[in-house]
């Protein structure tokens, strides 16, 4: 059986690339600039993520945003995800042949 693409799935990627987006900004006036679209948009796509995470996420600390434990750790399972670390292969070793006479 073939999964159906869920309705809200460009919804749910643009949220996440404005999370992303937000994690290196710290700023929703940087975050709307970067990404074309209003501070507004920017701080409404803040409050799903919050709701969705059940967590704020990022919280205002002077100018900037300061990110919460839990955003730390989604920013570190979605940069894995985006960008998984190269498979290295296993370092080689020098063996000696040996030979039974």
């Amino acid at each position: 059986m073939n999964a159906m693409p869920r309705p809200n799935a460009t919804a749910d990627v643009e949220l996440l690339r404005v999370f992303s987006t937000l994690m290196d900004e710290r700023s929703l006036a940087r975050t709307a600039t970067r990404l074309g679209r209003s501070r507004d948009a920017i701080d409404t796509a803040l409050r799903h993520l919050r709701r969705i995470f059940g967590d704020p996420l990022l919280l205002k600390d002077g100018p900037r945003m300061a990110p919460t434990e839990r955003a730390l750790v989604l920013e570190a399972s979605l940069r894995l995800a985006l960008d998984p670390p190269a498979l290295k292969p296993p370092p080689a070793t020098k063996r000696r042949a040996r030979w039974r006479t």
